[in-house]
């Protein structure tokens, strides 16, 4: 579960990757190379939110949100 997205996002990016190179991934993916390099760094692009679901399907990840219960 990640708690802070902007912390933890690109470790968990960088780990799912393991020995992949970016130009692998994002070629699997459909995004450039540099658009991946952002996601693992954190930087923010007007394009990173769709490079992201994309790279997601690659990895066969999904993203939920856990809502706390009162």
């Amino acid at each position: 579960m990640l708690e802070d997205l902007a912390a933890d996002l690109p470790d968990l990016l960088i780990k799912l990757r393991g020995q992949a190179t970016r130009k692998q991934v994002a070629e699997v993916a459909g995004v450039r190379p540099v658009r991946l390099k952002e996601l693992e760094e954190g930087l923010k692009h007007p394009e990173g939110l769709e490079a992201l679901g994309k790279v997601l399907r690659v990895y066969n990840v999904r993203l939920g949100v856990a809502m706390p219960t009162r």
